[in-house]
């Protein structure tokens, strides 16, 4: 098992056993480097059915350390430059990151950070930083998509209990819909607040 992997499984397992602060652990881990692909969506469910009382306080902090790890990863990407996406991308890849970057602006985060699917986020937030996306907007597309994503999977944890998981499978088709459509919402608004602030 590579050393990364070996590293997030040990943090998970820590973590486990720190309540919301785990979350927070989790969260700032896998965004800033080490890969836990759904760590932080199975802890904070699993909390959200055991301790419903602390969930909303896992789902902040989750949200926090998501945004302080991706802060570490779009730092690290805005010193190195674009050669930090040519060690991991093709000539093709970064080029077409760039054409997103610029068409998309900070809108582009927001559906690799809110659908609960294993999408490709850390390119696109090294992306952010390699391209000098401004650091309002970055902290703003990530805040805004976790909150949604964790604060959502909390809300139907504590109302459908350990039921959520069976529910979330046979209705899997509709909750990407509402995702999606969530996700259209704030680009929208993105959009239309650069539209009025270029007036």
């Amino acid at each position: 098992m590579p050393f990364l992997q070996q590293l997030g499984a040990w943090i998970a397992g820590a973590a486990a056993f720190l309540g919301p602060w785990g979350v927070f652990l989790i969260a700032l881990a896998d965004s800033a480097l080490v890969p836990m692909p759904q760590g932080v969506d199975t802890l904070l469910i699993a909390q959200a059915i055991a301790t419903p009382e602390t969930a909303y306080l896992g789902a902040a902090l989750g949200t926090a350390g998501s945004l302080l790890g991706s802060l570490v990863l779009y730092g690290v990407a805005r010193g190195a430059g674009k050669s930090v996406l040519e060690r991991r991308l093709s000539e093709h890849g970064v080029r077409k990151l760039r054409r997103t970057m610029g068409q998309w602006g900070a809108a582009a985060l927001v559906p690799v950070t809110m659908i609960p699917l294993p999408l490709p986020m850390k390119p696109v937030v090294l992306a952010a930083g390699a391209f000098q996306m401004p650091v309002p907007s970055f902290c703003a597309a990530i805040a805004g998509a976790r909150v949604v994503r964790y604060f959502g999977q909390v809300l139907l944890a504590r109302r459908y209990g350990s039921d959520v998981v069976s529910l979330a499978a046979q209705h899997a088709h509709l909750a990407l819909a509402t995702l999606v459509a969530l996700g259209a919402g704030l680009i929208a608004v993105h959009f239309l607040s650069n539209r009025w602030l270029n007036r």
